[in-house]
């Protein structure tokens, strides 16, 4: 009915001091308050397999695989120039011995 006045002002009336209660008011706040980063949390939750496949974004798993063929792929090419300079000084070798055998004739 009447106004009662708090005869310690620091002090609320459950007896909690104001800075007890006002360090709390951050986490009360955010707890009642939704925000954007948590609603696209909850979006990118449930829609996370279907964001990667509509955006052709690649998961480790696809990147592993990638890594994979590309080291076969670079063994495959190093065999490559490997035997393309087997078969150069084979066709250097067969140059010069029909060239030697135009000059003998």
């Amino acid at each position: 009915m009447y106004p009662v006045i708090n005869p310690n002002p620091t002090r609320n009336m459950t007896g909690d001091s104001f800075w007890d209660t006002f360090a709390t008011l951050p986490g009360i706040i955010e707890s009642h308050v939704p925000t954007l980063d948590k609603s696209l949390d909850a979006y990118f939750d449930q829609h996370f397999a279907a964001i990667i496949e509509e955006w052709d974004l690649v998961t480790e798993s696809d990147l592993e695989k990638l890594e994979s063929r590309l080291s076969r792929v670079s063994d495959e090419i190093s065999s490559l120039y490997a035997g393309r300079a087997v078969i150069e000084a084979r066709a250097k070798r067969l140059d010069d011995l029909i060239t030697s055998m135009e000059r003998s004739s």
